[in-house]
Parts: C-alpha cells; structure tokens; sequence
C-alpha cells in the first residue's frame, strides 16, 4: 500500500510539469508570433515611406526642363546615382549611418528632336528584416529587401 500511495502523490506533480512545459511552448510561440508581427508593421512603415521618397525624386525628374538639369540631378550617366537615408529617413552621405539606399539607374537616349531619358528608382532597406524572408537570407547573403521601384521616362526636347 505504501507503494500505491507515493504514486498517486507523483501525479499531481507530473501533471504540473507537463502543464508548465505546455505553457512555455505555447508562451515561445506566442513570442515569436509577436516578434514577427511587429517586424511586419516595421516593414509596412517603411514601405509607405519609401513610396513617398520614390514618388518625389520621379516627380521631381518629371519636373526637369532643360538637358542640364537633368545631367545636374542624375549625373554623367556612366554611374548610377545612390542617395543614403538614415534610420529617421534623413538624407546622408555617410554610407556607415545609411539604413536605406536609393538606387538611380538612368540612361539617355538622343533623339531626332531631343533626349530620351529612362530611369528606375529602387529603394532598398540595407540590412534584412529580422524573421521575414529567411529563406532568401539563407542562400543570398548580400539580400537587401526592395522596399519601393519604379520605372519612368521623360523626353526633353531640343527647342
């Protein structure tokens, strides 16, 4: 009898035990659910921002009128243009403080009646976001995620 009654006071003891290691799962995943969740409002943030900063350097190409101000803002055409943000979307030109990085590739086309010119603007976030796209960290390392894009042209006329 002395046997049968030191099991029945284990059992409380091993039902606490497994109750606790399923509180801790479940705490875990809880966790990493909330880690991920404010890494995607981080992005989305960032995203929105990024949009913004695109639209205005394409409207402001859209904006150019003479052939030098074009070859003012997007230079020699042998290099693309890079501008550095930093993390309060501050315009920089230190790459070390830099978070994001637009990339400006243009090319210019000369026409019968002016010059062609076909741009794209990428924005990118310099470091990955933790806990989105892994994967794609795993086989890529040099992964920067593109936040924002866009292809335009403008025609300048000669005149």
């Amino acid at each position: 009898m002395n046997n049968n009654n030191e099991r029945k006071a284990l059992l409380p003891l091993i039902e606490i035990l497994i109750s606790t290691g399923i509180f801790a799962i479940a705490v875990i995943l809880t966790l990493q659910i909330f880690m991920l969740a404010k890494f995607l409002g981080d992005r989305n943030s960032d995203t929105a921002d990024a949009i913004l900063k695109v639209q205005y350097i394409a409207e402001t190409l859209k904006a150019v009128q003479t052939d030098e101000e074009m070859r003012e803002f997007l230079g020699d055409f042998e290099s693309d243009v890079q501008l550095y943000y930093d993390i309060n979307w501050n315009q920089t030109s230190n790459i070390s403080e830099a978070v994001y990085i637009i990339d400006i590739i243009a090319d210019k086309q000369e026409r019968g009646a002016g010059n062609l010119y076909e741009y794209d603007i990428n924005l990118y976030k310099i470091e990955p976001y933790p806990f989105i796209n892994d994967r794609i960290i795993q086989t890529d390392p040099d992964y920067k995620p593109l936040l924002a894009s866009i292809t335009a042209a403008k025609f300048i006329n000669n005149n």
